[in-house]
């Protein structure tokens, strides 16, 4: 993207180590067989690229931990300095002491690398420990156990601290452990980040594994400089073929323009039977979010905009089942029934995740009382 064309290479990280990313490419190969709703959606469900692990996730899911310097009979190798978790015998470190990292080690006996290993998997260098690594390093390694098991309170404190830290790693840091923050808290959260900041590595190759979660955090901003970068990005992509994380500027441009915004949408690229399903399905995706946490208005003209969209494209009904019941929001019935008594699918697959969608939605129904 960044322009948005760039397209890095996804990770080969596997899915279920770390959040549960509902990555619209994955959503839109899954079928009805995603249709276990989460109710919640966290920054990281619009990343059109899966990011690499930061050094906390490496630092609390690794099997094995390790600092390193350089070996006392050969300096171009790393040898292990102390075990910080697991059992690192017999998995030797295979990667060379690179001469920058060298020669500042020798001039701080105190610093180390810190490397990780997921059991089954090769050495992953984390980052250089310096004493300022090393105090962030502590809290993670003394909180593992707890940050293991999602986003606790315990770890968005550290992340709200770490904003008003002057050290560029750990500044980068932060945007991508907010990347695991769910919306809903995302929005209540306290953010310190400059808007000039994250319009600087909006569109740079380094900055492309998290532009969707800076994108949201522009649109939480609420500042003229993030309205104007969002606004031009949905007008700019109107006649593009395809745009990467098109969901997560369609969801800043809801949150920065309310109404307008939807109903903007709904009048662009919604109204146009020419646009890309996966372009449109990336703007369900914003709608669906926004739709579990609007205001009444809000809702509404969400609620009349998907009802619009389906009538005029009835194959994007399946996009809707997909979306809406990712977040556990079973509003769409009355919507979606006409498709399934007119049998109006071109796959089997695309009958199935819309009737899936109705029943699970008659269920919550009946479960509570029909105030579903």
């Amino acid at each position: 993207m960044g322009t948005d064309k760039m397209q890095p290479a996804v990770s080969g990280r596997r899915s279920h180590e770390r959040c549960p990313r509902i990555i619209l490419r994955a959503a839109l190969l899954g079928g009805w067989l995603v249709l276990a709703g989460h109710g919640t959606v966290q920054a990281c469900a619009f990343d059109m690229v899966k990011p690499e692990r930061t050094a906390i996730d490496w630092i609390v899911e690794a099997d094995q931990l390790v600092l390193t310097r350089p070996q006392a009979g050969n300096a171009f190798l790393f040898g292990i300095d102390d075990v910080l978790a697991g059992t690192p015998a017999g998995t030797p470190i295979d990667q060379l002491v690179d001469t920058a990292t060298r020669t500042r080690l020798e001039r701080n006996p105190d610093d180390a690398v810190l490397f990780a290993r997921i059991e089954g998997g090769p050495w992953h260098r984390v980052g250089y420990v310096d004493a300022r690594f090393r105090d962030l390093m502590d809290v993670a390694l003394a909180n593992r156990t707890e940050w293991r098991t999602g986003m606790t309170s315990g770890r968005t404190d550290f992340i709200h601290a770490l904003q008003a830290s002057d050290d560029p790693i750990q500044r980068t840091l932060v945007i991508g452990e907010l990347d695991k923050v769910p919306y809903p808290d995302l929005r209540a959260f306290d953010l310190q980040i400059p808007v000039e900041e994250l319009l600087a590595d909006l569109w740079t190759p380094t900055g492309y594994p998290y532009q969707a979660t800076r994108a949201l955090l522009l649109g939480l901003s609420g500042t003229p400089e993030a309205r104007a970068e969002i606004a031009a990005f949905i007008d700019r992509v109107e006649d593009w073929p395809w745009a990467n994380n098109l969901g997560a500027f369609a969801a800043a441009y809801i949150e920065l323009e309310g109404v307008a915004g939807v109903e903007h949408l709904a009048r662009g690229m919604l109204s146009d039977p020419t646009q890309p399903l996966d372009k449109v399905e990336q703007i369900i995706m914003a709608l669906s979010v926004h739709h579990a946490l609007a205001e009444p208005a809000l809702r509404d003209a969400i609620g009349e905009t998907i009802h619009g969209l389906v009538a005029l494209r009835p194959e994007t009904g399946v996009a809707v089942a997909r979306q809406f019941s990712l977040r556990a929001d079973w509003s769409q019935s009355a919507v979606l029934e006409p498709l399934v008594r007119a049998r109006n699918f071109s796959t089997m697959g695309d009958l199935l995740t819309v009737s899936v969608y109705l029943a699970t939605a008659r269920q919550e129904t009946m479960r509570t009382g029909g105030t579903e």
